[in-house]
């Protein structure tokens, strides 16, 4: 199909370059961010690893979109019909891309807010573990619900993950030996283990068998996977949670995001989000 000529001005070069140069440097920042993760995860995490890296490639070539059309004006067509189909799909463009920004926005604003929030439950959301240290941000995580116990002595913490056939190499397990060390010295009893539970959905479908569903509910898991907990747990039928975010790795958090970003779009394509 023929397109036609059109005269690009010097405004219309400089914000597409512009837009062009920040979609490189984004790719350039989660390829920085798989070598990392392929250097530092044990060879089962590798695929997963590069699984990340060819998403979020795929959603920036796709941000990248409107920049090259600014530019080359790649959806402008001789044809009357393919005018119209060129810009009807030049909109949906447009649109998708303001919705994954906005996501991604949202993401972000959720993460950073702070409330102060006293309940009697907790949650906390397990994070894989490759070999016997702990990743970074499940120890943030657990940082997190150290600080809040000792502000708050009397709440239960249930502690969600399963992921392993071995009893003591469950995620729930780590998270347990861990507190017990780092908060938690003689209060064991206000640790409640959940093993079984392999995503984020699962946390929720287990959890709701130790809790009540209707009572609130302190969630505790990093900023940038908040968002997509809140509205999983909500699809779960949990009434009243209660966010408590942890801190994330700074160096990871973009690629987090933009991962975090890519993953609510498939929960909910799935049915797993409630808004």
């Amino acid at each position: 199909m023929e397109r036609t000529k059109q005269p690009v001005g010097r405004a219309q070069k400089i914000v597409a370059y512009l837009l062009l140069a920040v979609c490189c440097a984004l790719f350039a920042y989660c390829l920085g961010v798989m070598i990392y993760r392929l250097c530092t995860a044990e060879s089962a995490k590798k695929l997963s690893a590069v699984t990340r890296l060819l998403a979020e490639a795929g959603v920036i070539a796709f941000l990248s979109l409107p920049a090259f059309d600014l530019r080359f004006h790649l959806f402008s067509w001789r044809n009357k019909a393919a005018k119209v189909a060129g810009f009807a799909l030049r909109v949906v463009i447009v649109l998708v891309c303001a919705f994954v920004v906005a996501l991604g926005v949202t993401i972000v604003v959720t993460g950073a807010m702070r409330r102060d929030s006293s309940v009697d439950t907790v949650c906390v959301l397990g994070l894989a573990v490759d070999g016997e240290e702990l990743p970074k941000d499940l120890v943030l995580r657990l940082d997190r619900a150290a600080a809040y116990h000792a502000d708050h002595p009397d709440a239960v913490f249930v502690l969600t993950g399963g992921n392993s056939d071995d009893p003591f190499k469950t995620e729930a397990a780590y998270m347990q030996r861990y507190l017990a060390s780092h908060g938690f010295e003689g209060a064991s009893d206000k640790l409640i283990v959940e093993p079984q539970a392999k995503t984020t959905v699962e946390n929720f479908v287990y959890t709701a068998q130790l809790v009540d569903k209707t009572s609130p509910l302190g969630v505790i898991t990093n900023d940038y996977h908040l968002f997509r907990a809140s509205k999983i747990a909500k699809k779960q039928g949990y009434t009243q949670i209660r966010p408590l975010p942890a801190p994330s790795s700074p160096a990871l958090y973009l690629e987090n995001v933009l991962w975090e970003t890519v993953c609510t779009v498939f929960t909910a394509l799935q049915g797993n989000l409630a808004f």
